[in-house]
């Protein structure tokens, strides 16, 4: 049965706006990254979550049914928290629908599409020198198509899908329309963000939750040379990014406009009568606050140097040439894999036929209480393709070149799938898929030692004559304290699993040079599996020039803490990181495994 909405209160509007909030949250990055109009300072992404985050903290604990209280209280709280011109644009927007909505308490298809338009005009209004194929130009497109919907459907789910088409379509014609956005390559992204709000009202619509959309972006920058691009807020005639929240009685928005038009531009005044936000780029932001001040009361003020923005812009493009991309069996700090950037693409862990993804659905410690408490089959399978086609997607708008490590071939369909995604996908000339010929820990020092390479500016040629170096000098050794997880897994023969059990042996495994486990060694008892794992690594490592070390253990810490004390001892100047093991990792050594990883630099 089809699913009909056929009026909107105060409870459904809140939901909608809470719900849309989390979208425009997911793709703030994006919306930052497209940011060229009015200035190119990164930040429209940024600004709209941010006032979108007040809306959702001023609505958390309001539960009023009626519509009109719903939209006073978001209009309120938009405007008290707005950020940026497209803050202020979308807070007027919401001031325009509550004025529309007095009295009222729900709302039909009709009287909604009417609000919106007032809403639109409200927000075009609040600008001194409004400029078509920015976000007022979708927002009134959408809105006048939605009056125009509204006539023949009384159903809001109707209403808010065909709508949504066409801001759409609106959105994707603005380069048409703004001549930076089309020599840039890309759609106005305030405008992106009022449609991001809209489609997060559908989902809740049609599914009662948040999609994962994944949408066809254009790289920033696809054809403005990047000089011009850098230095375009440094050129710009006003410096000063200014904002205030302004308080007094029968406040007049035009009157204050008029009074500000000479002391700079991208001027937004949007409020009530009780509350005006203004938005200015100015060198005088002083002046600006002065004659404000004559206005009303000044409670809120913020100054942005955009000059010094672009300086950081800058730099943040300098550090953004090599992305590091690995499959989730790479065992690093947590801190780290944040710190660099590192993007995982999870591995998938089969429970008795479900599916979940590795550091995502299922953690360490869950693989293990499964494995300890339940007799369901565990085991690891290759991420899917299309995770890997959506990290290529994501991460190839924002770097030039992409280093993409993965356990060996001959352990796991993942380095296969990577190469497929990578040739098919459309960064495919800048994707390099690396066979690491280690996993674990001993891929997580290999990407930790490329990305401290990459920071201190390494070229891509040098990164790739030190990787040739990494993987023909690293070693793993893996302990196993029992047998029975491999056995589960289907990693081991039951048979001789049952025998070596009834031994307590105790094997240690490592990686061949062609990407294959074999054992170097069998032992009798755990102390001797320990003393043995830590001997294997330490003569190797005496073997190599400046070694480093890593261990990842399964849910036992003092172990690896044990590990690192006595490699210490014997290589007082070697670096030495602990992480936990992954879930891949657990599925098939259990709690107490370990392993152990050493590198060449």
């Amino acid at each position: 049965m089809k699913i009909q909405i056929k009026y909107i209160n105060g409870i459904r509007f809140r939901r909608f706006i809470m719900t849309s909030s989390q979208r425009i949250f997911q793709n703030k990055d994006h919306l930052n990254s497209i940011n060229v109009f009015p200035v190119a300072d990164g930040d429209t992404g940024t600004n709209l979550a941010v006032t979108m985050h007040n809306i959702v903290e001023g609505m958390r604990d309001f539960r009023q049914n009626s519509f009109e209280l719903v939209i006073q209280r978001i209009a309120k709280s938009a405007l008290k928290g707005s950020r940026g011109n497209s803050g202020a644009i979308l807070a007027q927007f919401f001031q325009g629908l509550a004025e529309a909505t007095r009295g009222m308490s729900r709302l039909t298809t009709v009287t909604f599409s009417q609000a919106a338009v007032r809403g639109a005009e409200q927000a075009v209004k609040a600008i001194a020198e409004p400029r078509e194929g920015t976000i007022i130009t979708v927002m009134r497109d959408w809105a006048y198509h939605l009056h125009q919907l509204a006539q023949k459907t009384p159903d809001f789910v109707e209403l808010f899908k065909k709508s949504l088409h066409k801001a759409r379509k609106s959105l994707a014609e603005t380069p048409e329309k703004l001549a930076i956005l089309k020599q840039a390559g890309v759609v106005d992204a305030g405008a992106a963000g009022f449609v991001n709000l809209l489609e997060g009202i559908v989902d809740f619509i049609e599914f009662g939750r948040l999609r994962k959309v994944q949408e066809e972006r254009k790289s920033t920058l696809s054809s403005l040379p990047e000089e011009s691009f850098l230095h375009s807020l440094e050129k710009a005639q006003y410096r000063y990014c200014t904002e205030c929240l302004l308080e007094g009685n029968n406040l007049n928005r035009e009157l204050i406009r008029e009074t500000l038009i000479e002391l700079g531009d991208s001027q937004v005044v949007a409020g009530s009568e009780e509350e005006i936000r203004v938005h200015i780029h100015t060198n005088e932001p002083e002046v600006v606050f002065s004659r404000l001040s004559s206005f009303g009361t000044i409670v809120e003020t913020k100054i942005d140097d955009m000059w010094e923005q672009a300086n950081l812009v800058k730099e943040q493009k300098k550090l953004k040439k090599v992305a590091l991309v690995a499959d989730s069996t790479c065992d690093l700090p947590e801190e780290l894999i944040k710190k660099y950037d590192i993007r995982l693409v999870p591995v998938t862990v089969q429970v008795e036929g479900q599916s979940f993804l590795d550091r995502v659905d299922i953690s360490p410690a869950e693989v293990v209480n499964l494995l300890e408490n339940t007799s369901h089959k565990i085991y690891t399978s290759q991420p899917p393709y299309q995770y890997f086609e959506d990290t290529y997607n994501r991460v190839g708008e924002e770097y030039e070149n992409i280093l993409s490590f993965h356990i060996p071939a001959k352990l796991s369909g993942t380095y296969q799938t990577a190469c497929t995604a990578a040739r098919q996908n459309k960064y495919h000339d800048r994707i390099q898929v690396i066979d690491s010929n280690t996993s674990t820990i001993g891929l997580g020092i290999m990407v930790l030692n490329t990305a401290r390479l990459t920071e201190i500016g390494a070229s891509l040629g040098q990164l790739k004559e030190r990787l040739d170096y990494s993987i023909k000098n690293n070693r793993i050794f893996i302990s196993l304290p029992t047998l029975k997880y491999l056995m589960r897994s289907g990693r081991l023969d039951r048979l001789k699993g049952i025998i070596g059990s009834m031994i307590q042996l105790k094997p240690i495994l490592t990686l061949s040079k062609d990407g294959d486990f074999e054992v170097a060694a069998k032992v009798i008892g755990l102390r001797r599996l320990w003393d043995k794992t830590l001997e294997l690594a330490c003569r190797y490592a005496e073997s190599i020039k400046n070694p480093c070390f890593g261990i990842a253990h399964v849910q036992d810490r003092d172990r690896a803490n044990w590990y690192k004390k006595e490699i210490e001892a014997r290589f007082p100047e070697a670096e030495i990181y602990i992480a936990e093991g992954c879930p891949g990792l657990s599925v098939h050594i259990g709690r107490g495994g370990a392993a152990i990883a050493v590198m060449g630099r």
